[in-house]
């Protein structure tokens, strides 16, 4: 319990912390040839599991189109994890209204698919953890995102990801973090490249 809440603690400094935002990536299934100057995504692509038997772009989404991205996330996340040293990660912070999920579960790399479909698709948030090895990840059911801090080279998680045809955001990033003392919210820009 006390390691748990040790974790607890440590994802909420995380969040408020600019060096750790500064220093995370955000995975994403779209291709950075179609962001135009502005970071705007240009091309009319689905983004959920809701998705599934709409039309976009003159295609109507498949469950099957869906599975294939959603499975190359859980591949890209595993490959991550082991290439991080972890053989376990913890569940962080939960928010569902699913009660088989306990936040401070430890699970197996190889266990961890149910809880990322469960993530991308919107049936929970969660912040997955390990904290021994400095990684930290969560999933935006909505553009299928994966929000990852972890210690491995830029040119490591590059070609991991890229291996799988998911990419690394390429655009700036925008980070809004709420400030109690003073009631206002406050945006950072941090230009990856530069």
């Amino acid at each position: 319990k006390r390691n748990y809440m040790k974790q607890k603690d440590l994802i909420l400094k995380r969040f408020n912390n600019l060096n750790f935002l500064k220093a995370s990536h955000e995975i994403v299934k779209y291709s950075p040839e179609y962001y135009d100057e502005n970071g705007v995504y240009q091309r009319n692509e689905w983004t959920a599991f809701s998705d599934i038997g709409k039309e976009y772009e003159g295609k109507v989404v498949t469950k099957e189109d869906y599975l294939d991205v959603e499975n190359r996330f859980i591949d890209i996340t595993q490959s991550i994890l082991k290439a991080a040293g972890c053989t376990y990660i913890t569940l962080g912070y939960i928010d569902s209204r699913r009660k088989n999920l306990k936040e401070g579960k430890r699970v197996r790399i190889s266990d961890i698919a149910p809880y990322i479909r469960l993530a991308l698709r919107g049936k929970a948030y969660i912040v997955f953890i390990n904290s021994k090895r400095n990684i930290q990840f969560d999933f935006s059911e909505d553009y299928m995102y994966m929000h990852l801090y972890c210690r491995i080279s830029d040119s490591q998680l590059n070609s991991i990801v890229e291996s799988r045809g998911l990419y690394l955001d390429p655009r700036v990033k925008r980070v809004i973090m709420f400030d109690d003392d003073n009631d206002e919210l406050n945006i950072y820009y941090f230009d990856k490249n530069a």
